[in-house]
């Protein structure tokens, strides 16, 4: 007997492929799943068992990770499992294809449109544009790293992220839009790229293709203690954008230019916050050493390398070559620590 895994797409159960509903109707079992994606699944539940004339019973988190009482089902008839979105969007899925190939089990697969692939086409993005998909969960701020780099690398490739919120309503796990953020920005306040400012632009889009949708296209610090209502909600960071795609946020959302024109900002790298804090401590120090040492042509001529060292770095910084800028900071900064473990000076930068 068959194991029938089919996407319910981001409208309900009216986004069921015409030919998927054929088969769910000859199942012997039919299980919506309410464990990877939030829904209103009372609703869902009406909707499926009116369409599908058969009865169609809600399956949570330990149902659908009992992989092996799944199979025992789809062995003693077919097995329906009706997905919201796309099918293996959620790596749960996936490891339910994997153990029934593994146990000679057939699996017929209907896919759907997901989050995923609808979120930027909604606020008017390109697709083809998404560089990094990411979920944000309830935790400590390091958990929020993964996220951040992630972010960071699309921003600097002009392209868009797109941030999921983790929710179950069944273990009550899950992460509001204002904590993800603020998560973000613990983040940004330790690796300091500019990723996460108060002014870099976000799409909050909550509750898509539903009655309730709503778009929010805002600056971050005006998110962080907004409330955005009931999940599920997406977190869309938008890269520099396409003429086309302005215009169309500008005609589609009603955006303003102001905020389409400042999308995108290019974060700095790790190396150029490296090399410029270097820069920064080794120019405070210079004038100490300088007042600190006794002159001498030796000394001298150490202090102005260093000065010349400090010169260049600020330049090749200037001019983007951020590697050239952190070794020529490394230079003077050695030079200094070579005239302190020398004994010429007491200070400590």
């Amino acid at each position: 007997m068959p194991l029938l895994l089919v996407g319910m797409g981001v409208h309900g159960a009216q986004g069921l492929p015409v030919g998927a509903v054929e088969e769910l109707r000859r199942c012997d079992r039919v299980l919506l799943d309410s464990y990877t994606t939030p829904i209103d699944n009372i609703r869902a539940l009406k909707e499926l068992r009116a369409l599908l004339g058969t009865e169609v019973k809600e399956a949570g988190r330990d149902e659908l990770e009992d992989v092996q009482g799944l199979l025992r089902s789809a062995s003693a008839g077919c097995l329906g499992i009706v997905i919201p979105g796309d099918v293996f969007v959620a790596t749960t899925h996936d490891a339910i294809r994997q153990e029934a190939a593994r146990s000679g089990i057939e699996v017929r697969i209907w896919h759907s449109s997901s989050i995923v692939s609808s979120a930027l086409s909604r606020v008017g993005l390109h697709i083809y544009k998404l560089g990094f998909i990411g979920t944000l969960v309830a935790g400590p701020p390091q958990t929020a790293y993964r996220a951040y780099f992630g972010v960071t690398g699309a921003l600097r490739n002009s392209q868009h992220s797109i941030l999921l919120m983790q929710h179950d309503p069944a273990s009550g796990e899950g992460i509001d839009v204002g904590n993800g953020l603020r998560a973000l920005v613990e983040a940004e306040s330790s690796w300091r790229l500019g990723s996460f400012g108060p002014d870099r632009i976000i799409v909050i889009a909550s509750r898509l293709f539903s009655e309730s949708e709503s778009v929010r296209v805002l600056r971050l610090s005006d998110a962080l203690d907004m409330d955005f209502g009931e999940h599920p909600h997406t977190i869309i960071v938008p890269g520099r954008l396409h003429y086309t795609e302005a215009e169309s946020m500008r005609a589609v959302l009603g955006v303003p230019q102001e905020l389409t024109d400042a999308m995108g900002i290019v974060p700095r790298s790790l190396a150029a916050r490296l090399a410029g804090t270097a820069i920064e401590k080794s120019r405070a120090a210079l004038p100490k050493f300088r007042s600190s040492i006794p002159g001498s042509p030796g000394v001298n001529s150490v202090l102005e390398n260093v000065e010349s060292y400090l010169s260049d770095a600020e330049r090749f910084l200037g001019e983007g070559n951020v590697e050239l800028a952190l070794a020529e900071a490394g230079y003077a900064e050695g030079l200094l620590d070579s005239l302190r473990l020398l004994g010429y000076a007491g200070i400590e930068w």
